[in-house]
């Protein structure tokens, strides 16, 4: 589903217009950005945004087969909840 189809589908729900929805989209978006660079996580009921260390660790470059040392990085995750993977998965 693209955000275009989400937010229209949410707009219907909450009894919005699209414009309105989709701000609201967009905000929620920054909230989690500005909260995982802060170093927090963000919990709700479906699951848990995070960041997550990654170690480093030796890759190949496939054109020449040489190997690269890859350095160590944050990088954001999603860790979702056992209640949404149930009803996902029923």
């Amino acid at each position: 589903m693209k955000k275009s189809d989400f937010v229209s589908k949410l707009a219907k729900q909450l009894k919005k217009t699209r414009k309105e929805t989709n701000m609201i989209v967009d905000e929620f978006s920054k909230l989690i950005t500005q909260t995982l660079k802060r170093g927090d996580e963000v919990g709700l009921a479906i699951g848990k945004f995070q960041l997550k260390k990654r170690q480093s660790r030796i890759g190949f470059n496939p054109r020449t087969k040489q190997q690269i040392a890859i350095a160590p990085k944050v990088v954001p995750a999603f860790k979702p909840s056992k209640k949404f993977k149930d009803a996902v998965l029923q």
